[in-house]
């Protein structure tokens, strides 16, 4: 598989997080990951209550276990769609954009960054970030 990322020089630049375009070349498979957000194994709460840094890296964290058992790593992302909370400020966005920044900062063909949606609330009150990706190989 090869990837190639591309900017919109009419846009703001996002390469340290993601292309205005990208081109994947040669797909043998694809891998769907469902919406994950920071909720326990019983689905009874957070495991960090509105904190969506935190819950971002808890995210993750929790889709590289997912995706890796079927052998695809962060260099198989093609695509993010990221669903915020109304309660997510400005400066939280910037902080979840850093984290994000730092977890693929080695991979060298950034993902297409999808929609950042931004919505009333998601399944618990105190659950603020859910994450979606697509992998290909």
């Amino acid at each position: 598989m090869k990837k190639t990322g591309y900017q919109n020089n009419n846009l703001p630049n996002l390469g340290r997080w993601f292309n205005w375009g990208l081109n994947v070349e040669n797909v043998k498979d694809l891998f769907f990951v469902t919406g994950h957000a920071d909720v326990k194994a019983d689905n009874s709460s957070a495991n960090f209550p509105n904190d969506p840094v935190g819950q971002v890296k808890y995210i993750l964290e929790q889709m590289e276990i997912t995706f890796s058992q079927a052998g695809y790593t962060k260099d198989n992302i093609v695509s993010v769609n990221w669903c915020v909370t109304k309660d997510v400020t400005h400066e939280q966005t910037i902080k979840i954009l850093k984290v994000w920044s730092e977890y693929i900062a080695d991979v060298e063909t950034k993902p297409s960054g999808g929609t950042w949606k931004r919505i009333h609330g998601l399944i618990s009150p105190d659950v603020l970030v859910e994450l979606e990706m697509i992998l290909a190989r």
